[in-house]
Parts: structure tokens; C-alpha cells; sequence
């Protein structure tokens, strides 16, 4: 009985070395895929990925009885987005479990030189290296891919057999939908261009191939150098954000609606010095459920409308009085509002179409007889300090399209001085009304003729609501907001979606005591996590999100089939510029959520997180996490190594002032 377990063992040890073997031997992605590359999402190990997916709450939430009915019933109609959102290989996830051993990559390229397709996308996956299996996996592709009924055939190439799939033209389909499957060098290859999955085999065999390959793309290498790669994250990433933004625009086939073409005047106005987001994530760890480290790699100084761009590593460390105890989301940053604001003049005039159109606007702003008549030069900027905070919550009681709320502040200078500023400029506005709190003034405007407007998800969401048609057809521009309320109080110019939420942080402010929020065991559990991981230098921007608190009304809108109607003002800013008018009236939910259970019953499973974001000589770094269900806080920073240098900001009055 021992010789025979002996013999078993040393099997399975000849196996897995012999899987090693053949994954060493296998070319990582980045060696395959050329420098045209705009995007790709790559996991090292598909096996190690899943494993630590295991760990985390949000793989217990999937895995819920309660939950587990609805991802099953609504898999068909999520793929069905994933396609819509520019992955058309006709590959599931489900189709690969069983065959994937090591590396799988997803990637985005653009192809300049073909004008009707300029885009490419590709996907590789390593698999056995034995030719039974692999039949096995290429016929199960073509009886899910058959049911399309599309036209096939066969391509040689460097010895390798590659199959074409053509399928069957949509009524609005211009070009044929090619889909190219082939096994070579032990590596599954999908793509939807015949010269990139040519280029890909003879790579993978060690064949001369012209172009230069992604891992030795400057921007790729100094990017990752930038980031100072790790060898603990299960997934990593590079993006060109315009380059990826030209892909996903020539898959969908949309134009901005607007005369000015946005990824071009974002060219023109410098943004292209921002070369590439590159970053890894880690999951599974000991505090923490998931870490994501990244880097934004960019010529600096930024230039032209580019340098609105300016966060200096000032980040106030204290939470301001006005802020309540029950926020769902808090972000603080530091903006250089005296220097950048004026940056933005090349991006408004390039996208009205009209030279000094920014110019113009300011002049009429401080001139205008009828209008409020103030110099945002002398009587705006200078009162501002660089300082901004936002937060988020919802009403109490049942969740509706109107139960979200957002509130920004910024720091001032002199109450006073701001508060008549402000005043001079409502009394301008027709729609605007005083509201008297507590022998405090608010003004708050409500167009109760327009359709209502919610101010976005989480904060900094900004948005348009679609154009009202006139009696001739054309669209007639409605205001970007149709209910708000703003004021000055106690150093704070406070913005908000709601006016209850300005008299909440009055109320809370009036107590005289420090927010209650710098004492929640969310929020210190965060903090020490973010240090932990990220360091304590100087941030730019902090967040924390109390996950339990911040998904619940959309949660709930979402069981209800009413989440459309409180789409976030960033989307909706978005629909404006992509989508048709047609598109943008279709507000049927494309998932149904109604098998969903109650909030409450999947709450547990959703820990806070945070992110901290630093400006760096060569661009920013970033770090964010979603801890685990580990009680306590995490260890001290000396007691783990930081990936990124630096960190971010305390979050108390009583440390900030410790520390100074």
C-alpha cells in the first residue's frame, strides 16, 4: 500500500511539474500583443485568482443562497451588456473554467490603418498542452458559437489551424462581425482581426514579427516602473485613457451629438500628456478583501486646458464640524482653484466653437446689467481656499428616485465677503428662493416645470438632463440642475442636491463639537488600512465609503426597476454625448432585479473602503481597498511594507493637531 501511494504521489508530481514547465515555456501577453495596444487587463494566474476570490465577502455574497438565484436567472443579460460595453468574441467565462491553467489577458487596440475597422480586440488564454483537451475546448466553442449560425472556415498559419467565424450581418450592421479562434504554443487566442491573431501565433512560436510588442512600449515600461509592479497582485492593467476612449467610440459606433468632436479638443487641449493608467490588484489579503494600487503616468507640467489638472499634496487632515455622523461617502481634496481655474479657458472656447467665449462669459458675468454683476477674478477666486469636501446620504425611510444626497463645500476665506457675493447672485436667478433655518439663510432653487433631476450617485457627479424637443423637433438645452439649494456658513461655501442636507450640516456645525464621523469605527478602521498599505506622506484627495450604507437606495431602486430614473449625473452627462435622442428616451431596464433580496439581508457582506490619491513629479499615484470582515484595525505602517510611497491624510482634528 505504501509503494502503491508512492507511486501515486510521484504521478501527481510529474504532473504539475510538467504543467509548470509548459506555463513557463508560454510567452506572457504582454510579449504577444503588439504596441498598438490601447487597453488590456491581464491575470497572471487564473487559478491563484480564483483561490483568493474565495476569501473575500463579496465572493460569500455571490455564493448566498439569497443572492445566488438572481445571478443564475440574469447571467444571459449581463453577458449581453459585457458585449454591448465592446467584448464581441462570443467567449463566457463558463466556457473557459475548465480549461484556463494559468495566464488570461484581455485586450483593447486600435488599428489606424484600417479606416472601416480601426480597432481590434483580442483575448489569450493558457490551457494543456493536450491535443484531446483542447479538441475538446475548440468543439464546445463552435457548438455554443453554431447557434448563431454563422458562416465558418479554416486558415492555416505557422502550422496552427485557425478557425473563422463570420456571423450573420444585424439589420444595422454595416460590417461583418469576424470572430478568429485558434490553439497554439499551449495558449488559447480569440480575436476579431485575422493579421492580429496571425501576428500572435508566429510570436508565440519565437517567429520574427514586424512592430514592436507592448512590453516594450516606452509608456507601458515607464508606467509600470512608475507603479513599481509588485509580484502579489492577481490583476493588472495598462490604459491609454484617450486611446481606449477612440476604440470604445469606433465599437459602438457613437459620435458627440455636439458640432465640437470631445476626443479631439481633449487632444488639442492637451490631455494627451497624460500617457497611461497602469495599476494591479491584490485580493484576498489578511485585512484586507481586495487593494488596488495605480499610477497615472503624465508629462508634467500639464499643458494648456490640461493643467486644470493641479492637486498639490494639501489635503486638509481634519473633517470639518458640518459633517454628520450617519454620511454614507466623505472626500477631501486640495485643488489649486486660484491658478487652474483659468486653465479651463481653451477647453470652453474649443468646445463652443468660438475664440474668447470664456472670456466673453466672465465679462458678462461681472458687466451685464441684468446680470449679477460680479468680478470672479476680485470677488470670487480670491475668497476660495484650495480646500473642498464632499459627502453623501440618503433619506431616512423607504428608498426613492429622490432619496440620494450630495453636499460640496468649499473652504473660504471670509464668511461675510462670500456670503454677499453669493446673495448678489441669487437675487439674479428666477427660480431661486430664500429659506429661512434657524435665522439662517439659505436660497434654493426649484424648476418645478422640468423634468426632475437627481444629483448624481456619489458625490462629484455632474450631469445634463436630456435636451426637451420644441414644437420644430430641435433640442432646446435645459439646465443642468433642476433642484438645489445653496448658502454660506461658517467659512463653508455649501452646495447641495437637497436644502435638508445644508440644514443638517448648520445643525451639526451649531454643536460646536467635532464631527462625529472622525470617531466611527468605519472610518478609523480605514484610515489605519490606508496607512498600512499606502504610507502617511501628504495626499492630495482621501475618500472613505461605508459600502453599507452607500449602495442601499440604489439597491433598492434596483429591486424596484426604478434605478434608470435616478441615474447619476455623470451618466447622464454621458448619454448626452454618446447615445441618440431615441437611445436616451429607452429607459427600460436592461437587468431586472426584482429576485433580489432585501437590503438588509446582504448588507453584512459589504465592508468600507477608502482611497487615498498624491501628485507626483511624473503624474499621480492612487491606492484604494475594501477591507475584510477582520474585527479591529488593521497593524500599525511600520508593521507591513508600503507598496506605494506615501500616504494619506489623518482623519481627525485631535490627530491633525497631534501631529503639528
Amino acid at each position: 500500500m505504501v509503494r502503491k501511494s508512492s507511486r501515486v504521489l510521484c504521478a501527481l508530481s510529474t504532473v504539475v511539474l510538467l504543467a509548470n514547465a509548459v506555463c513557463a515555456q508560454q510567452k506572457p501577453a504582454y510579449e504577444l500583443l503588439p504596441a498598438t495596444t490601447q487597453a488590456v487587463v491581464w491575470i497572471p494566474n487564473s487559478e491563484a485568482l480564483l483561490e483568493r476570490w474565495d476569501r473575500t465577502q463579496l465572493s460569500q455574497l455571490a455564493s448566498d443562497p439569497a443572492v445566488r438565484p438572481f445571478f443564475d436567472e440574469q447571467r444571459q443579460a449581463i453577458e449581453n451588456r459585457f458585449m454591448e460595453a465592446g467584448w464581441r468574441l462570443n467567449v463566457t467565462p463558463e466556457d473557459l473554467s475548465e480549461y484556463a491553467i494559468g495566464q488570461v489577458a484581455l485586450a483593447w487596440l486600435e488599428l489606424p490603418q484600417s479606416p472601416r475597422k480601426p480597432f481590434a480586440l483580442a483575448m489569450l488564454v493558457d490551457v494543456e498542452d493536450d491535443p484531446q483537451i483542447n479538441a475538446r475546448l475548440l468543439e464546445q466553442l463552435d457548438k455554443e458559437l453554431s447557434q448563431r449560425k454563422p458562416a465558418k472556415a479554416t486558415i492555416q498559419h505557422a502550422g496552427v489551424s485557425i478557425t473563422k467565424y463570420t456571423m450573420p450581418k444585424r439589420a444595422d450592421q454595416l460590417l461583418a462581425e469576424n470572430s478568429y479562434y485558434a490553439i497554439a504554443s499551449g495558449q488559447l487566442i480569440a480575436t476579431d482581426d485575422e493579421q492580429l491573431i496571425k501576428e500572435m501565433i508566429s510570436r508565440g512560436k519565437g517567429d520574427a514579427v514586424a512592430g514592436e510588442v507592448l512590453a516594450n512600449d516606452p509608456v507601458f515600461v515607464e508606467g509600470r516602473k512608475k507603479l513599481n509592479i509588485s509580484s502579489e497582485g492577481q490583476i493588472e492593467y495598462f490604459v491609454r485613457p484617450l486611446g481606449l476612449a477612440r476604440v470604445f467610440r469606433s465599437i459602438g459606433g457613437k459620435r458627440s451629438k455636439s458640432n465640437a468632436d470631445l476626443l479631439a479638443v481633449l487632444q488639442n487641449q492637451g490631455f494627451s500628456a497624460i500617457k497611461c493608467i497602469c495599476g494591479e490588484v491584490s485580493i484576498g489579503q489578511e485585512w484586507v478583501d481586495m487593494q488596488h494600487r495605480g499610477y497615472v503616468l503624465a508629462d508634467k507640467p500639464l499643458p494648456k486646458s490640461a493643467g486644470i489638472l493641479d492637486f498639490p499634496n494639501k489635503v486638509d487632515a481634519s473633517i470639518p464640524g458640518f459633517v454628520g455622523q450617519n454620511v454614507s461617502t466623505y472626500l477631501a481634496m486640495n485643488w489649486n482653484s486660484q491658478e487652474a481655474f483659468w486653465r479651463a479657458k481653451g477647453l470652453v472656447d474649443e468646445l463652443a466653437g468660438t475664440p474668447d467665449v470664456f472670456d466673453e462669459v466672465i465679462e458678462g458675468i461681472k458687466r451685464d446689467p441684468n446680470g449679477p454683476r460680479i468680478d470672479i477674478k476680485q470677488d470670487v477666486l480670491p475668497q476660495l481656499t484650495n480646500d473642498i469636501y464632499a459627502i453623501s446620504d440618503s433619506k431616512p425611510g423607504v428608498p426613492d428616485v429622490d432619496s440620494r444626497r450630495n453636499l460640496i463645500a468649499l473652504k473660504v476665506k471670509n464668511t461675510d465677503a462670500m456670503s454677499k457675493v453669493l446673495d448678489r447672485a441669487m437675487r439674479n436667478e428666477p427660480d431661486a428662493e430664500l429659506v429661512d433655518f434657524e435665522g439662517h439663510a439659505i436660497w434654493q432653487v426649484v424648476r418645478r416645470d422640468d423634468q426632475e433631476i437627481d444629483l448624481g450617485g456619489d458625490f462629484g457627479d455632474f450631469g445634463a438632463a436630456p435636451p426637451q424637443q420644441n414644437a420644430a423637433g430641435a433640442g432646446a438645452p435645459q439646465p443642468w440642475l433642476n433642484n438645489w439649494a445653496i448658502t454660506v456658513y461658517d467659512g463653508y461655501l455649501m452646495f447641495a442636491s437637497h436644502v435638508e442636507v445644508i440644514e443638517d450640516a448648520i445643525t451639526q456645525a451649531k454643536s460646536g463639537k467635532e464631527s462625529p464621523l472622525s470617531e466611527e469605527k468605519d472610518l478609523l478602521r480605514v484610515s489605519a488600512a490606508i496607512d498600512t498599505h499606502f504610507g502617511e506622506d501628504p495626499a492630495s484627495a482621501w475618500q472613505i465609503v461605508r459600502n453599507s450604507l452607500a449602495y442601499r437606495v440604489q439597491y433598492e431602486l434596483f429591486r424596484a426597476g426604478k434605478l434608470q430614473d435616478s441615474q447619476s449625473m455623470l451618466a447622464s452627462l454621458l448619454d448626452n454625448l454618446l447615445q441618440s435622442d431615441s437611445e436616451i428616451k429607452d429607459k427600460a431596464p436592461k437587468i431586472n432585479g426584482a429576485t433580489l433580496p432585501p437590503f438588509e439581508k446582504i448588507a453584512r457582506f459589504l465592508q468600507p473602503g477608502g482611497l487615498m490619491f498624491r501628485t507626483t513629479e511624473h503624474g499621480w499615484e492612487f491606492g484604494g481597498l475594501l477591507l475584510s470582515d477582520a474585527e479591529g484595525l488593521a497593524p500599525k505602517p511600520s508593521q507591513a511594507n508600503n507598496n506605494i510611497s506615501g500616504g494619506t491624510a489623518r482623519v481627525s482634528t485631535a490627530d491633525a493637531e497631534a501631529k503639528r
